[in-house]
């Protein structure tokens, strides 16, 4: 089984645990989807995980976390993701974020 499809039998089993080990793995693609399933599945580590994910020097994992932050609609994640922006030199990272935070707002509605 490719790490991949571990990633998507990870999601649909929920199993944060599994996705938070792939999360530093060396393939960008395998990382990036266990991020993006941690938006799906994450709990408490996972959204932690998130958190962390935001100061990354890579600009894909720190676009994909707060996507996923987004999507898992953790209102704790509003001041680490908007202190996360305000620092922000990419573009399309800023407006990932920028987009995150508005997503979570609707959840707080």
């Amino acid at each position: 089984m490719s790490k991949l499809a571990k990633v998507e039998k990870l999601i649909e089993k929920g199993k944060e645990d599994g996705l938070l080990k792939l999360v530093e793995d060396r393939d960008e693609e395998v990382r990036l989807a266990a991020i993006a399933g941690l938006g799906k599945v994450g709990q408490e580590a996972g959204a932690n995980a998130l958190i962390t994910l935001l100061h990354s020097p890579d600009a894909g994992t720190r676009r994909a976390s707060a996507e996923a932050l987004g999507n898992l609609g953790v209102s704790r994640a509003e001041a680490p993701l908007s202190h996360a922006m305000d620092i922000e030199k990419e573009p399309e990272v800023s407006k990932a974020m920028h987009d995150a935070l508005a997503n979570l707002k609707k959840h707080e509605m």
